[in-house]
């Protein structure tokens, strides 16, 4: 079973995505700051870590980054409400994937499925 966190400082979404994870069969955790999600990465090892651009002083690379020292097979999607290519370009460069946050949480369970089995083959 895959393990995902997803960090979020909006609740509702954070809320929807782990609900849609969990009935899809995933272990969905989250954490809703910075500080959060360093802990859980400390305590969990995930296969995948979905972060927000944006999580007060830090941005969604911060924790990916974070993530990555500690469990570097994970993998690492950075959302954000709108296309960024600064963004895409910083996220580029480290390896993270960069996505549009979709609009409905249903609509994580295809790209987060293709990702992961796409991580496994490679």
């Amino acid at each position: 079973m895959y393990q995902i966190l997803v960090v979020s400082n909006d609740g509702a979404d954070l809320s929807a995505m782990l609900n849609v994870f969990e009935n899809a069969g995933y272990q969905a955790t989250g954490a809703s700051t910075f500080q959060e999600a360093q802990q859980r990465i400390g305590r969990e090892s995930p296969d995948l870590v979905i972060a927000d651009e944006r999580l007060g002083d830090f941005n969604g690379l911060h924790v990916l980054l974070t993530a990555r020292a500690e469990h570097p097979h994970a993998g690492a999607i950075v959302t954000t409400p709108a296309r960024n290519r600064g963004l895409e370009a910083d996220a580029r460069s480290l390896n993270v994937h960069c996505m549009v946050k979709p609009r409905n949480a249903s609509e994580w369970l295809a790209p987060v499925s293709s990702f992961l089995t796409a991580a496994k083959v490679a």
